[in-house]
């Protein structure tokens, strides 16, 4: 990757002059898309930017204003911010959301949908989130968040961050057959409190390792050799000692971490002491990865790329 940001935050005085992250960004007739949040604090109101690029490298703002605001959305009590994008067979743009409710650790808030005619919009929110945390004593019954939805042929599937109130953060997945309405996987077998309505499917490691303190922002694709996740993890969940990893899947449920993990690290940003929000393009057996670096308490948007199989 290159030493400087391929989508640098705005020019002192904008909505996007402190933080911006990529959001949620999607490979669509020839280019790339990025709906990027811009924000001036956090947890504080949100905006989403519109950009696009050619090749994942070069990109050009569409308008200097946002194409969507924390404000267009009723439910959303502190940010809102994109997390995931798909164009329907139909032409219509849809982007998943998570709200930020809470000032407190952990927050609280949900996933919702958004959908317009076009990239700029006019972007209107549903009436509703469309997952939610789950009972008070569930594994995810603080928050739901960063979701990635796939569309895999008359099915969508969600993978997402789930909080529990004590601050552990799982990832779990949903299915759905209209975007809409969607089913939280449950594995029938457990019976604990936490487990009853739904269940993870990718748990912290065991106490030491790199991820042993929460794992969140997944970021899947089903490939020829069978499916791939990409998440961030923490070393402990009052710490800020984070990383990349990855893990494969035959099935999309069950997953095995892989043995080269850790991936990415901040220090792989030069001068960076941290990366926060990250997302991923998966195309032409190319690997886009979108990070959003922090370097002196600003956030820019950095690009690493990997091609071929990723080791497992």
């Amino acid at each position: 990757m290159g030493d400087a940001p391929v989508v640098p935050r705005g020019i002192a005085g904008s909505w996007d002059d402190r933080f911006t992250d990529p959001g949620a960004v999607v490979y669509y007739d020839g280019m790339f898309h990025m709906f990027r949040n811009g924000f001036r604090g956090f947890p504080a109101a949100s905006q989403v930017g519109y950009v696009t690029s050619p090749d994942g490298y070069t990109w050009t703002k569409q308008g200097e204003e946002p194409v969507f605001e924390t404000k267009d959305v009723p439910y959303a009590k502190i940010a809102m911010y994109a997390s995931s994008a798909l164009v329907e067979e139909d032409g219509t743009w849809v982007i998943y959301f998570y709200t930020w409710d809470s000032s407190a650790f952990p927050s609280s808030g949900g996933i919702g949908r958004a959908t317009a005619p076009n990239p700029t919009g006019p972007w209107t929110p549903g009436a509703d989130l469309v997952l939610k945390p789950g009972p008070a004593s569930a594994w995810d019954g603080k928050h739901v968040l960063a979701p990635h939805v796939l569309k895999i042929d008359d099915r969508y599937v969600m993978y997402y961050s789930g909080y529990d109130r004590s601050g552990t953060q799982w990832i779990g997945m949903a299915t759905s057959a209209d975007g809409v309405k969607w089913e939280k996987y449950n594995d029938s077998t457990t019976t604990d409190a936490a487990f009853t309505e739904s269940d993870p499917v990718l748990k912290t490691s065991e106490a030491g390792k790199w991820d042993a303190g929460l794992v969140h922002q997944p970021r899947v694709f089903q490939t020829a050799d069978g499916w791939v996740m990409f998440y961030r993890g923490l070393k402990s969940k009052n710490s800020n000692d984070m990383a990349l990893g990855l893990a494969t899947s035959a099935d999309g449920v069950h997953w095995v971490r892989s043995s080269g993990n850790p991936l990415f690290k901040p220090s792989d940003i030069p001068k960076a002491q941290y990366f926060w929000f990250t997302n991923i393009v998966l195309k032409e057996d190319v690997y886009y990865l979108f990070i959003e670096g922090d370097i002196s308490q600003t956030t820019q948007i950095y690009l690493a790329t990997h091609k071929g199989i990723i080791l497992k």
